[in-house]
């Protein structure tokens, strides 16, 4: 794409928070009446949909910035320091004193999926003061991760933030969370005219557009607005569809480790690929394999370590063929 000597590659906006990751633990372990519980393995990193992201662009070789709230307590300064040593621009952080990151309990079950205990946090979603509008001339894209998980911005605010961002010439990409707030399935549907690509999961989409058919999901949200849906199907691959194409992706076969942050480095994957000119089958091909790799370890980002190792993997891995039309 254009736009080549932007300062920013991405400018991820959205959600960052503390995971602690538990694998092994018995399903009967919070009901057993046993005060102490062996845990496979115990890990501490950063996360967060907007992180992830974030790290992921970085590893695949581009400058991604992340533009979100951080706390200045220990929890707040891990972070940071991660972000540091994985090459993510910091410089737009905001660290507010009454800021407070929280952190989320990951247990890893025997398949790979995974259950989270969410800690309480204060202040802790981006608000539009913390953005500066000028910002968005320097990127070639912005991406929002997730909606429903934006706080204030969700309903006021990331609608303005696209708006800019495509009025300098910059891609907005969309991820989804489940609306654990509550805010009704149309709450954010002010940013869907402003987005250029929106890939929610199945379940997310199922949820906000009450339909269960690929195609018949991603028209609401074509019709809504937006331009390209990017549905992630998870086992399953994923569905694209725009005004001019549509298609499916098989995905790998794979035995997965640890299927968190998965549908994170399938956006990441997804954008490295737009901000390359590549065209959306070739982008989708990466992005599940992205997906993909990342569950073969434990952690939210910490597996993939280069577009070259995602390639390596795509050559090598075996696909599934669902045959779908």
């Amino acid at each position: 794409m254009d736009n080549q000597n932007k300062e920013y590659d991405v400018i991820c906006i959205g959600q960052v928070v503390q995971d602690i990751l538990v694998t092994d633990i018995p399903e009967d372990a919070l009901v057993s009446g046993k005060d102490t519980v062996m845990a496979g393995q115990v890990l501490l990193a950063s996360g967060g949909d907007a992180v992830n992201e974030a790290v992921t662009l970085a590893r695949l070789g581009d400058h991604s910035a992340l533009l979100t709230r951080l706390d200045k307590r220990n929890v707040g300064d891990m972070i940071f320091g991660d972000l540091v040593r994985e090459g993510v621009d910091t410089s737009l952080l905001v660290r507010p004193d009454d800021c407070r990151t929280f952190s989320t309990v990951v247990v890893v079950k025997p398949n790979g999926d995974h259950s989270f205990l969410v800690g309480p946090g204060e202040n802790f979603t981006p608000e539009m003061s913390d953005v500066d509008l000028s910002v968005l001339r320097k990127t070639r894209a912005v991406t929002a991760g997730s909606l429903f998980a934006l706080g204030a911005l969700d309903q006021n605010g990331i609608e303005v933030i696209f708006e800019e961002a495509q009025k300098a010439g910059a891609l907005t990409i969309a991820d989804m969370n489940f609306d654990c707030a509550g805010i009704g399935p149309h709450a954010v549907k002010k940013v869907y005219p402003y987005t250029d690509y929106l890939m929610p999961s199945y379940d997310e989409a199922v949820y906000v557009t009450g339909e269960k058919d690929p195609d018949a999901i991603a028209d609401v949200f074509l019709n809504a607005g937006v331009k390209n849906v990017v549905l992630k199907m998870g086992a399953e691959g994923c569905f694209f569809k725009s005004g001019e194409k549509r298609f499916f992706t098989d995905p790998f076969k794979i035995k997965p480790l640890d299927t968190t942050g998965c549908g994170d480095n399938f956006v990441a994957g997804f954008v490295h690929c737009l901000l390359k000119g590549m065209e959306p089958e070739a982008c989708a091909e990466f992005a599940c394999g992205a997906g993909a790799l990342n569950s073969q370890g434990l952690g939210a980002h910490l597996y993939i370590r280069s577009e070259q190792h995602v390639e390596e993997f795509i050559r090598q891995a075996e696909k599934a063929a669902l045959n779908r039309k």
